[in-house]
């Protein structure tokens, strides 16, 4: 009894109240004046004056209070004690203008430091609510919260301000604004700063800068007073968002308020000027900050690396580089970040060389490169398919002791996979194992694009295997790659295998999955197996790409099934995939090359109806068209609507037109279009000057042919075969058999480049134009050449050799040439000039009654040919000069 009065007395003496400061006061001075009292009794020496003993008792008095009012400040309550729990650590967070508004915010607790303390009946669901909300376990927080306000005891404010800001933490805006507002109805107290502060930072950090504001704005009127954190958390919201004007406000704002900004306030507005990259307005703020109302700020290395940014995002690189420099004179060190920044712009503008400079700058600054700043410039390499200079930064990486990342060698395996590299790619995942880095799905993918593309099934198969065995789950993408080597590889039952593996997997085949095995199948020609796969995507519910109907619409095309392609068509219209050019050109195309015209000409007319853009090949093929039907007006009006429609024709598209009058003969209009090809800029090709000769020679003008025959080697453009073969032609034609020979001898001289030897045709040609002229002789001796240089001759060049020779009545060399034509493989003619009935009836008149009944039962089919036996006419010179010739046999020849 005796102990619980004492501890009420000296309770009532310790604590923070009025009465107890009254007591105290009294208490003390009491004591203080009995002290002085008995010293001055004890001795007479002690004459202490009054004024010295009331200064003692007041300076007494105000220490006692001081001491007393310490120690119930550093003495928790009851709620505060089981609240600081919950209260999270000051973790130490790099100040950047976000991270360093929300790493202040989450250090500091959500309650006010006055709440009123709570009683032991609170303590069971309360700590049990803050314990929740401290693990982030939000359900069963609020579940807590639910009992206490159903069957008590009634929250605290500082319950509602756990809640509030753990869902504020948690990103669920909506639920801290439910509880902010229960909290409000409650009438128990208001949230503090700090809990709002949270919640502001928390609409920063999702970008919701009007409620950012707007929570801001309801401080005042819950009587929560705004502070710098609060300010700064609106800031970062401006920031975040990119708005640099309301940042900038609210900076001013701040200040208005009397609210001095701090490092962080003007780190964030450096920030949003970064992000909008308005690099003078970001050195106006940095500048700024030295006139700052509160006194002056020192830049850290957040600002300026801030500033940083906002130069090179505005693509000033070397304002950038001197705000480096000032960093430097000011003693503050750049870091990886200010020089990475740099590095980074370079490498994205394609400045590699000087980006590359920048590593070595780091270095002289005493800054480290670290794994990112080299992947900066792998990326580049990596995208621009630049092995050399990739692979060089890669081993200048490893020579400065860097090691590389799983991004690294993904970066440089890409450049492996884009030139189909699989040896290269084989090294650097041995590499990667080496040095002990981790390959990811990226990694895999990757390489096994580059065995794809290289068309190394086998490899493509093995790194999918690997995969599955480092317990990396391939996705869709990885086995369409597999499949696209397979179908590359023309290999369906391979691809199918590997299709049936990933649904094995739990995959479920795309769309790009069944393109490939569409694609595979139209590759060996089996559209009845591509149908079917089409047919596959279509009941997987899948809607197939532009490509792959594309795909469907040439393959039917090429197939000659017009009706199934033009109903592919219509099926896209249907399903609204739109038609691309190149699926109209398919059936332009299939049109134009079956000769029907009239059907081109309406997908054209539809293709441009549609919108697709017709282009060049769109309207040449319909033009090729026309001039192998030899409609010349129809293919000039195609050239003259393509024109109209701004299309360039091209060296195809004129070639056409230029066919087109070759096969009608009309040389002059093909003159006007090569010259109209020439004032266009275009380079005529082989097939031009070809297309030309030809209108000349058809039309009669055997000077113009062999003008631009000439023409063609002044111009550098080397003549083909057919180049000289139709000038010959055209010389047999007008009955010039010398002139034909003569081209012949320039073909056989070797001084065209272009033609290896002259071709059958040639031969062919000379040898009928001097048998026409009557010279069985030369004809004779132009057949006997080109047995000689192994040269298939035609059985209508034997036939008018035997035709002239009968004709100046040399019947055994018409004999010898009529057999020679059986033993070259030919058939033997019955009738005509040429024939065996007329060398027969020859020998008759001449009494020759066997000679002639022998011919009569020669076969009209050719014999079968024997690489053991061949003929081949050799002509003395005495002999080509009369005409006569003998044959004589060869063993060791093999002419069929």
């Amino acid at each position: 009894m005796a102990a619980t009065l004492f501890d009420r007395c000296l309770s009532l003496i310790t604590s923070n109240t009025n009465l107890a400061s009254v007591a105290r006061t009294a208490a003390l001075a009491a004591s203080i004046n009995v002290l002085f009292s008995t010293l001055e009794l004890r001795s007479s020496a002690w004459c202490i004056p009054a004024a010295f003993e009331e200064v003692t008792i007041v300076a007494t008095l105000l220490l006692v209070e001081l001491a007393v009012h310490s120690s119930a400040k550093r003495r928790p309550s009851r709620s505060a004690a089981a609240a600081a729990t919950t209260r999270p650590s000051k973790a130490k967070v790099p100040l950047t203008s976000g991270a360093a508004v929300g790493a202040k915010v989450a250090s500091q607790q959500p309650w006010s430091d006055s709440a009123p303390e709570a009683t032991p009946s609170d303590l069971g669901l309360s700590t049990r609510l803050q314990a929740a909300a401290k693990a982030g376990d939000l359900p069963t927080a609020e579940a807590a919260m639910r009992e206490m306000l159903q069957v008590g005891p009634k929250p605290s404010v500082v319950c509602y301000g756990v809640l509030v800001a753990a869902h504020a933490k948690a990103g669920n805006l909506v639920a801290a604004e439910k509880w902010l507002a229960a909290l409000q109805q409650a009438g128990i107290g208001s949230p503090n700063a700090i809990c709002m502060n949270i919640v502001i930072s928390a609409c920063a950090k999702s970008g919701d800068l009007e409620k950012a504001e707007a929570f801001l704005a309801k401080m005042p009127e819950l009587g929560v007073e705004q502070d710098v954190m609060s300010y700064n958390a609106v800031i970062d919201a401006c920031a975040r968002a990119g708005d640099v004007e309301k940042a900038e406000a609210w900076l001013r704002r701040m200040r208005d308020d009397g609210v001095a900004p701090n490092v962080v306030s003007f780190s964030s507005v450096l920030h949003a000027c970064a992000k909008a990259s308005d690099a003078s307005r970001a050195e106006h703020w940095l500048s700024a900050m030295t006139d700052s109302p509160g006194g002056p700020l020192e830049p850290n290395t957040i600002c300026y690396n801030a500033v940083i940014h906002a130069c090179c995002k505005a693509g000033d690189v070397e304002r950038a580089a001197y705000w480096i420099d000032q960093m430097t004179a000011h003693g503050i060190r750049p870091t990886v970040n200010s020089f990475s920044t740099i590095i980074d712009r370079l490498a994205r503008t394609g400045d590699m060389a000087t980006a590359e400079g920048w590593l070595d700058r780091m270095a002289q600054a005493g800054v480290e490169a670290d794994v990112v700043s080299y992947n900066m410039i792998l990326c580049n390499y990596s995208k621009s398919g630049e092995p050399e200079h990739a692979f060089s930064v890669f081993q200048r990486m490893l020579e400065r002791g860097v090691t590389p990342n799983t991004v690294s060698f993904n970066l440089v395996l890409n450049v492996h996979a884009r030139t189909g590299d699989s040896a290269g790619t084989r090294q650097r995942l041995q590499d990667m194992r080496r040095l002990g880095v981790e390959a990811d799905r990226v990694t895999y993918s990757t390489a096994i694009k580059a065995f794809a593309k290289h068309g190394d099934v086998r490899g493509a198969e093995a790194l999918l295997r690997e995969m599955h065995s480092s317990r990396i789950q391939p996705d869709v993408q990885v086995f369409n790659a597999v499949i696209g080597a397979c179908a590359r590889a023309k290999d369906p039952e391979r691809a199918e295998k590997w299709l049936q593996q990933m649904a094995k997997d739990g995959l479920k085949a795309d769309a790009a999955s069944y393109h490939a095995m569409i694609e595979v199948c139209a590759q060996i020609g089996d559209f009845q197996r591509a149908e079917q796969w089409f047919q596959k995507l279509d009941k997987a519910g899948l809607q197939a790409s532009a490509s792959t109907y594309n795909l469907m619409v040439s393959t039917c095309a090429k197939m000659g099934d017009m009706h199934r392609a033009e109903h592919l068509l219509s099926k896209m219209e249907a399903v609204q995939v739109e038609a691309t050019g190149t699926t109209y050109n398919s059936l332009i195309s299939a049109c134009a090359k079956r000769g029907d015209i009239s059907r081109s000409e309406r997908w054209l007319n539809r293709m441009t109806a549609s919108g697709a853009h017709a282009d060049v090949a769109s309207y040449s093929a319909l033009v090729h068209a026309c001039a192998k039907a030899s409609d010349l007006p129809r293919a000039e009006g195609w050239v003259r609507k393509m024109e109209e429609a701004r299309v360039e024709p091209n060296v195809v598209t004129y070639n056409s037109v230029i066919n087109a009058c070759a096969r009608c003969g009309d040389a002059a209009k093909a003159e006007v279009w090569f010259q109209k090809m020439l004032s266009q800029g275009i380079t005529p090709a082989v097939l031009t000057y070809n297309s030309l000769i030809n209108a000349c020679a058809k039309g009669g003008d055997l000077a113009k042919a062999e003008h631009w025959l000439r023409s063609m080697s002044e111009q550098g453009v080397l003549p083909d075969d057919v180049s000289f073969s139709t000038v010959i032609h055209a010389c047999g034609q007008k009955q010039d058999p010398q002139r034909a020979e003569q081209w012949l001898e320039r073909m056989r001289s070797g001084k065209s480049a272009g033609v290896e030897k002259p071709s059958a045709f040639c031969y062919n040609s000379v040898t009928q134009a001097w048998a026409r002229a009557g010279d069985a002789g030369r004809a004779a001796h132009w057949l006997n050449l080109a047995l000689r240089d192994n040269v298939e001759c035609s059985a209508a060049s034997f036939s008018a050799v035997v035709a002239a020779f009968v004709r100046r009545s040399n019947l055994p060399e018409a004999e010898k040439w009529l057999r020679g034509m059986l033993d070259a493989g030919h058939p033997v003619p019955r009738s005509g000039s040429g024939g065996s009935e007329a060398l027969a009836s020859a020998w008759q008149h001449k009494g020759e009654h066997a000679r002639a009944a022998a011919l009569r039962s020669l076969p009209v089919e050719a014999p079968a040919a024997t690489s053991e036996r061949s003929w081949r006419m050799s002509a003395s010179a005495s002999a080509g000069r009369s005409g006569a010739a003998s044959w004589r046999q060869d063993g060791g020849s093999s002419r069929a």
